[in-house]
């Protein structure tokens, strides 16, 4: 008997939350890394890029802006727009820029310890997907 697709649909949603949770600091520090931004362009950028799939309400990045300059990993600065209300931009600190090159040594770079696992993981999980199309058996 096939399994309810709820389920399965919950577990997906649920991690891929706790997946974007993870995530956003890192991305959204890698991007004010390569020059000042403010909020919703932090949050458009990062919608592009994920080609729509990965859609930030604007609480959801002022909410994480505001923790990390209480965390001290960036700054922000009101400037005057061209269009509409002044906009804080902010800049990473030097501790933002040592949390975004750590991330990367240790996580993302080809030849980390989780970098490696994840690959080696991902070869297996191709492997079983390509044999059965109910995963496991």
């Amino acid at each position: 008997m096939p399994q309810p697709r709820a389920p399965i649909n919950q577990a997906i949603e649920g991690m891929l939350a706790e997946w974007k949770r993870g995530m956003l600091s890192f991305w959204a520090l890698g991007l004010i890394l390569q020059r000042p931004m403010y909020g919703l362009e932090i949050s458009k950028a990062i919608e592009v890029s994920t080609q729509g799939r990965l859609k930030l309400g604007p609480s959801t990045i002022y909410q994480l802006l505001r923790r990390m300059e209480k965390r001290g990993l960036l700054t922000s600065r009101w400037e005057r727009s061209r269009q509409g209300p002044p906009r804080a931009y902010y800049r990473a600190t030097a501790a933002g820029r040592e949390v975004v090159r750590r991330f990367t040594d240790e996580v993302l770079m080809p030849g980390s310890p989780i970098s490696g696992a994840l690959g080696e993981l991902m070869s297996a999980l191709t492997v079983n997907f390509r044999r059965s199309d109910d995963f496991g058996t």
